[in-house]
């Protein structure tokens, strides 16, 4: 897998096979705020954190 480091989040969502409205579902963020954050808009660590776990990405 090739991450793009301008993007990664959104490169980690296709990764996944998520579009837009399934991480927004699984994540219970909004589509809009997943694009801010994917676009690097919008800096919140928590939302962030909730992105990153409903895409199976584990903290250490």
């Amino acid at each position: 897998m090739t991450i793009n480091v301008a993007n990664p989040i959104a490169d980690l969502r296709k990764s996944k096979g998520y579009d837009l409205q399934q991480l927004s579902l699984i994540s219970g963020l909004t589509v809009a705020e997943i694009a801010k954050l994917e676009s690097g808009v919008l800096v919140d660590p928590t939302k962030l954190a909730r992105l990153l776990a409903a895409a199976g990405v584990k903290a250490i």
